[in-house]
């Protein structure tokens, strides 16, 4: 999270537009509210200004679901937030080190400097080679002293460099693992949130189409219980992997929790993302599940999908739930079917 860094009567006149703004728009001032506002109205977060500004020039209604939504993606702290801290205290010991090697190195070549002027100064006046020889042998010393110091200040900036591209790759690490499901190794559900806003934003931007697929596997439940969680595993990695061989491009499929799974398709029209999962679905189906120890045929899994168009600026729990009520259909229905949200489709056919 960012600092807020402003004067008091800078921070005065903050609190008072985002005060006024919740009320204009009728939103509780919880914590979380009155954060994102003061954020907005600080400009410290330009991708939440904009965010917020799209939807203000699409005549949307600003609820506090949109609050939420920005709360998650903008301050919520986790593990990604520790690692930060933690580099950031790394950082600042190396910087540290490094300025005080910058330091010494400084006073060395002063001295050495001087060293160096005083020499030529008596250079003018030796009358002997016996002089000549010794202010000689004064600047070859001072001269070695100062590469054997310089020779130690670049070992120091070297190890410096290491220490801090070694952070660097623990942040992208933890950064990946925050945004990773362990088990299958796709996006999970904190990535999920940040791909469909940064999506919907980008929909409503660019005026581009934006669907979610909202994919769940049918029986796993009575599968699990018959063949055991080793194998439902390993279902939950075989469907990952075939949701991640289908998709192209900026689709991103991701573990939502459980046995379902999400897809989030930017820049893609109904009827092709129903395409694709109709290609997902026969995919699946036509897979078959073999216990690896024995052989054994467990026989086959099937999924239910449930999709649903993004309507500019509608809360985005909205558009989850109108995908879900999707695969609720696609499930109550007879399972391994792919369904559309009915409003959807009825305003694609009308």
């Amino acid at each position: 999270m960012q600092l807020f860094i402003q004067t008091i009567d800078q921070a005065s006149r903050i609190a008072h537009r985002a005060m006024d703004r919740m009320r204009e728009e009728n939103i509780p001032p919880s914590p979380e509210n009155y954060t994102v506002w003061y954020a907005y109205y600080s400009g410290n977060y330009p991708d939440l200004v904009r965010a917020v500004d799209i939807l203000a020039s699409n005549n949307q209604t600003f609820t506090e679901q949109h609050c939420v939504d920005l709360y998650r993606q903008f301050f919520a702290n986790d593990a990604e937030v520790e690692a930060v801290r933690d580099a950031g205290q790394k950082l600042h010991a190396s910087v540290t080190e490094v300025l005080s090697a910058l330091k010494g190195a400084g006073a060395d070549v002063d001295r050495y400097g001087h060293t160096l002027q005083a020499a030529g100064d008596a250079l003018g006046i030796a009358r002997t080679l016996e002089q000549l020889k010794s202010l000689v042998q004064t600047m070859a010393s001072e001269t070695e002293l100062m590469a054997a110091r310089n020779k130690s200040l670049q070992s120091e900036l070297t190890s410096s460099a290491d220490k801090i591209e070694s952070m660097r790759r623990d942040l992208d690490s933890v950064r990946r693992e925050a945004l990773t499901d362990g088990l299958t190794g796709i996006a999970n559900r904190k990535r999920f949130d940040q791909t469909l806003r940064d999506a919907a934003v980008g929909a409503m931007e660019r005026g581009q189409p934006l669907v979610l697929l909202m994919v769940d596997i049918d029986h796993f439940k009575r599968f699990n219980d018959t063949h055991g969680h080793v194998a439902g595993d390993n279902v939950l990695k075989l469907v990952a992997r075939t949701l991640t061989e289908q998709v192209k491009g900026k689709d991103t499929p991701c573990r939502y929790g459980g046995e379902e799974f999400a897809i989030v398709l930017p820049e893609t029209r109904l009827e092709d993302a129903l395409t694709l999962a109709e290609q997902i679905r026969n995919a699946v189906a036509s897979r078959k599940i073999v216990k690896r120890t024995t052989g054994e045929s467990m026989g086959t899994i099937t999924l239910s999908v449930g999709a649903a168009r993004y309507r500019p600026g509608e809360p985005l729990t909205k558009l989850v739930q109108r995908a879900d009520a999707a695969l609720y259909a696609a499930k109550t229905g007879g399972r391994n079917r792919v369904l559309a949200d009915a409003d959807d489709v009825a305003e694609k056919v009308g």
